[in-house]
């Protein structure tokens, strides 16, 4: 990934609404909040292209539109979940224009450093074998399940990024799960 996080810590401990009130007059504002949020879009937005490049540049587009829309972020939600709103419909509109929606080939993996190398190698290994059945999963549910478990979103939050109820992303969450059994029981056969 050529984007960079890199700043400085003017705002180490402000919480994120309240960079973002001040987002649109403070770029230093606005640089905590691209500091902070760079990795998990990034990881979010290339689970769900094909290469890094394509990835790179719509990131780059997600955190240009929240720059330039800053001003219109109302407090009554997550900054996490505005922001994540951005990265999902820059995806919508990259896949309506280039109709790519093909899976992804590989998912970025974040071992734990903690355990031993041994279990280290069965988890990435077990990982990426979710993973490489998580691409094959439907663009709306592979984009729930990486929502919930590759970023750590709240069904709630989850429901506001993709304009869903929470009871849409509960069953596209409970289809996914299910094929995804599905395929693993398959494979012990």
């Amino acid at each position: 990934m050529y984007l960079s996080a890199a700043g400085h810590d003017s705002y180490p401990e402000a919480a994120d609404e309240a960079l973002a009130e001040r987002a649109a007059g403070d770029f230093e504002a606005f640089e905590e909040l691209y500091r902070r949020y760079l990795p998990p879009i990034y990881r979010f937005v290339r689970s769900q292209v094909r290469d890094d490049a394509t990835a790179e540049d719509i990131t780059a587009h997600i955190f240009f539109r929240a720059l330039a829309s800053a001003a219109s972020f109302r407090s009554d939600g997550s900054y996490k979940s505005w922001i994540f709103r951005i990265a999902h419909n820059s995806i919508v509109s990259w896949r309506k224009r280039s109709d790519r929606s093909k899976p992804v080939e590989e998912i970025p993996d974040h071992p734990d450093p903690d355990p031993s190398p041994a279990l280290q190698a069965v988890a990435r290994d077990t990982s990426g074998r979710i993973w490489d059945r998580v691409e094959q999963l439907p663009p709306a549910q592979r984009e729930v399940v990486t929502l919930l478990y590759g970023e750590d979103l709240t069904i709630e939050e989850t429901a506001r990024v993709t304009r869903r109820t929470r009871g849409a992303v509960r069953i596209l969450l409970h289809r996914a799960r299910r094929r995804l059994r599905h395929s693993f029981e398959r494979e012990e056969l």
